[in-house]
């Protein structure tokens, strides 16, 4: 264990036995780096859960989101830039810290007088082990704020998609059929130089690339396939909900978000960033899609903004 991991397992353990003391609580949040906060919230939500189930008053899920303020009435306080009932603390870390911090920390208060009762049923937890998760490797239950979500879309997620892509085979595409879409390009790098995105990408549903733009030297081909892999999911699940189409579908993960977008005949506009908030990267799928695919001569109507 290095020391930063020494000093947050310390941390976390003050955290525990100051529960009853909110004064020294809230100190010691401050104490917490913004992803600190984040991996401390989450160990607590775990921690709750697991916990509490041998005492008399049990907590699930429902009930530890219940305890938080309402994502809305915080976005709506903290005059969040997001949809209201989608708070993506996941990238406010790194693109706005200081609210990332206030939510967090309300979070955590609010989970302060749940562990101080737990810890009045339970005192062996006392001298737990900050080791160890607070969960079991099968539960379902750890996912943090993420899953307090009010409405749509959908959490943050750890990885692009379960699917092992090192398996997958890049499929590249012809020069001809590049060549048809060779137009669209300098809208592509836009979407780079004026708006801010990583990597926008022409590409089919088996990963072939039509165009790209990236504002780094990239394995476009591997980001590719993983795209691939995230379309082909969205799709999966359109088909269970018998809704077959992907319009456009905006996705947050732990190092950035991905917006994907598909403009008929198995052509899909991707758009990919570390910075640009989910909203507004929605937004400019949604709008650069509709124009793209007017232009590609698709039949279908133009989703709204």
């Amino acid at each position: 264990m290095n020391t930063t991991t020494e000093a947050l397992s310390d941390l976390k353990r003050n955290l525990l036995q100051s529960a009853g003391d909110e004064q020294k609580f809230t100190e010691l949040l401050k104490l917490l780096s913004p992803r600190q906060l984040k991996e401390t919230q989450e160990f607590f939500w775990d921690f709750i859960i697991a916990q509490s189930q041998p005492t008399q008053t049990p907590f699930t899920r429902n009930d530890v989101i219940s305890a938080i303020e309402p994502t809305s009435k915080y976005q709506q306080r903290a005059r969040c830039k997001e949809p209201i009932g989608y708070c993506t603390v996941s990238m406010c870390i790194r693109t706005h810290p200081e609210c990332a911090v206030s939510r967090l920390t309300s979070v955590m208060r609010s989970f302060r007088p749940i562990i101080a009762s737990l810890l009045s049923e339970r005192p062996e937890l006392h001298s737990m082990s900050f080791d160890a998760p607070a969960l079991s490797e099968n539960s379902t239950e750890s996912k943090a704020l993420e899953s307090s979500l009010d409405g749509e879309p959908h959490p943050a997620q750890e990885t692009l998609s379960p699917k092992d892509v090192s398996e997958l085979e890049p499929v590249h595409s012809s020069d001809t059929k590049k060549e048809q879409y060779a137009k669209y390009k300098h809208t592509l790098w836009s979407m780079i130089e004026l708006e801010g995105l990583d990597h926008a990408i022409l590409m089919t549903v088996e990963g072939e690339i039509l165009q790209h733009a990236s504002s780094a030297k990239v394995d476009i081909d591997k980001i590719a396939q993983v795209l691939s892999a995230e379309i082909l999911a969205v799709i999966e699940q359109g088909d269970a909900a018998n809704f077959k189409p992907l319009l456009t579908v905006t996705k947050e993960f732990k190092k950035g978000v991905v917006a994907m977008r598909s403009l008929g005949n198995d052509v899909y506009l991707v758009g990919v960033s570390e910075t640009v908030i989910p909203a507004k990267i929605h937004s400019l799928i949604v709008r650069l899609g509709n124009q793209l695919k007017e232009e590609l001569g698709a039949i279908e109507k133009p989703e709204v903004e």
